[in-house]
């Protein structure tokens, strides 16, 4: 009995989305518990951890809504709710008073530095599969988020260096690098975050 080529294809895309799609059930369970252990849900704390990661000229509540691929104002109720919390303060950024930047509180620090182990369970399950297996698994998850990333529904934050915009020491010792993007010089801890804008040279 001969198969279509296509068809196979077909078939196997259809087991993947469906394997994806029990993964993200699986993902949602897992972290909804460890984030009702900290007092607050999925959202918040991955807006704790957008801050605390995040170049703070880039830490906005619009790339935070992109970030987890929400509207504006759904964001701003999210960091609304971590602000009455005290967690988080906001500030219209200086250059583009339209925008809005996100910072956090010693509260907020405090909490995003306990959650360091947040995801465990996952993390957990993961050790017990071969490492031939994740290896592929890591590959293939790799094309998968490059794929959803070209078509714009996932964005994919990173450091500056590998970034086309990226211009390492080029300044003087206090800001060394500077960003095309932004048309801005950058101290080196600051390159070290993370960047929702960031697009790879391919040379990383």
């Amino acid at each position: 009995m001969m198969f279509d080529p296509q068809q196979r294809k077909e078939n196997r895309s259809a087991r993947i989305m469906m394997a994806l799609f029990r993964m993200s059930q699986a993902i949602k369970k897992v972290t909804q518990a460890e984030s009702d252990e900290q007092g607050l849900s999925p959202v918040q704390i991955q807006a704790l951890l957008f801050t605390f990661y995040t170049r703070s000229d880039m830490a906005s509540i619009g790339n935070f809504a992109k970030a987890i691929g929400t509207t504006h104002v759904t964001a701003v109720k999210i960091i609304n709710g971590l602000v009455k919390k005290g967690h988080m303060t906001k500030a219209p950024k200086t250059e583009d008073r339209r925008v809005t930047l996100l910072q956090l509180t010693e509260k907020g620090k405090e909490a995003a530095s306990r959650l360091e182990k947040w995801g465990y369970t996952l993390e957990e399950a993961l050790h017990s599969i071969p490492d031939e297996i994740l290896e592929d698994f890591e590959l293939a998850l790799g094309s998968v988020i490059t794929a959803m990333q070209r078509h714009c529904h996932l964005v994919v934050a990173e450091p500056c260096l590998g970034c086309i915009h990226f211009r390492p020491n080029t300044g003087d010792s206090h800001t060394p690098h500077y960003c095309a993007f932004i048309e801005k010089y950058l101290t080196h801890e600051a390159s070290l975050k993370e960047c929702p804008e960031h697009i790879s040279s391919g040379k990383d």
